[in-house]
């Protein structure tokens, strides 16, 4: 039996956050007759199951804000998932959702954490019993749940597609990997430079709501944040004036370890305060 040991926790009323083994975050909203599941996951364990006999028995959505093996992993556990259509096509990913890759990226992870864990990517990382109908996902495109409304937004950067979500009753935006450490290399474009300005576009036009439609701000990693506590004041504006400072070519460049890397490999980033935009090997 897969595991069902995902610790989660309820941090605001009606909302979980779902940790999964350091990997990724999930985030379940359950409203007066629906729910709204944010992004899968890698696919370990019955993530499934703790949803519906943990969480809540209300019938619910699942949007994916991304394409990245982390967050749709596991998508053929459920029926069927909303997604951006410019993160529609699955076909060419660096990371490939196959159950070699989320066992991979499972392994790194936990040996980047040096943890055990209580799961085992061998039997816990299984094969989709079958592939998610995909629905495309609108930029304001809202899931009313009844006595809260969540309104999705294009935000592209991490990925063309990357979506955030404001839930309307906490005033809590979830912002996926539209802030995270590992940012601009999954951005296909013909520079940093135009990478970063995308980014930081969408960004500005999402920090923009602050304080008309959202106070507190999570994202799906735990690399500004810790588990069920809010991103602090500074992330967002800081990671904005880092794209800014990469897109006029002043950002502060330094060499790291690789956080995604196996083989104890370095990466550059730019730096501005706390936060990193990684921008290539």
């Amino acid at each position: 039996m897969l595991t069902r040991a995902l610790p989660y926790y309820e941090f605001s009323e009606g909302i979980y956050e779902i940790d999964e083994f350091d990997c990724v975050s999930v985030f379940v909203i359950v409203g007066e007759k629906r729910a709204l599941v944010l992004d899968t996951g890698t696919g370990i364990g019955d993530l499934r199951w703790v949803i519906e006999n943990r969480i809540t028995d209300k019938p619910y959505d699942v949007i994916l804000t991304h394409n990245h093996v982390d967050h749709i992993g596991g998508a053929g556990f459920f029926d069927e998932v909303f997604i951006h259509e410019a993160d529609y096509d699955w076909s060419e990913l660096e990371l490939p959702v196959t159950v070699e890759e989320r066992r991979w990226y499972a392994n790194l992870i936990a040996g980047r954490e040096d943890k055990s864990y209580i799961y085992s990517p061998e039997t816990d990382i299984t094969e989709w019993p079958k592939e998610p109908v995909k629905k495309v996902m609108k930029d304001g495109q809202v899931f009313d749940l009844g006595g809260r409304k969540v309104t999705v937004y294009h935000c592209p950067g991490h990925t063309a597609g990357e979506c955030v979500a404001i839930d309307d009753k906490s005033r809590i935006l979830f912002c996926g990997d539209a802030c995270n450490r590992n940012f601009l290399p999954a951005l296909k474009t013909s520079s940093v430079e135009e990478a970063a300005g995308t980014a930081r576009k969408g960004l500005e036009r999402i920090y923009a709501m602050k304080g008309t439609s959202f106070d507190m701000v999570y994202n799906a990693h735990h690399d500004y944040r810790g588990f069920a506590s809010p991103l602090g004041e500074n992330v967002l504006p800081d990671l904005i004036r880092c794209l800014k400072d990469l897109e006029n070519g002043s950002a502060d460049i330094r060499e790291v370890p690789d956080p995604l890397s196996d083989d104890g490999g370095v990466r550059k980033v730019a730096v501005y305060g706390n936060v990193e935009v990684a921008v290539g090997k």
